[in-house]
């Protein structure tokens, strides 16, 4: 698979066993968002996270610059992917709110 499909498929996989095990998500998300300490954190598990897939594709021999862009581009689709989710109340599934965002994520980089 490209490296931007193999990075969201294993956030489709990945967060759709996350969400499985969250609780009070909207209510923990508003209590990060006020808190520069804790975003400062959540900044810290995203770059590990950003970090963690572009060492997986370079295991697959992908290029390290390029291995480094997909897995940054990957990492804020997922967080805008966990955010629809929120928003969404439960009535959408991750992996559905994950497709959305790379689509739209797609369109904003073919410039449309």
């Amino acid at each position: 698979a490209a490296p931007l499909t193999a990075a969201l498929d294993a956030l489709a996989r990945v967060g759709a066993r996350l969400v499985e095990h969250v609780d009070g998500v909207a209510e923990r998300r508003a209590v990060i968002d006020a808190s520069p300490e804790l975003q400062e954190r959540e900044r810290t598990k995203t770059a590990a996270v950003a970090e963690a897939i572009r060492d997986a594709l370079v295991r697959r021999q992908v290029d390290t610059g390029t291995a480094e862009l997909v897995a940054q581009i990957a990492t804020v689709a997922g967080d805008n992917a966990f955010r629809r989710w929120i928003e969404a109340g439960g009535h959408a599934s991750f992996g559905s709110c994950l497709d959305a965002a790379a689509d739209d994520l797609r369109a904003a980089l073919a410039g449309t």
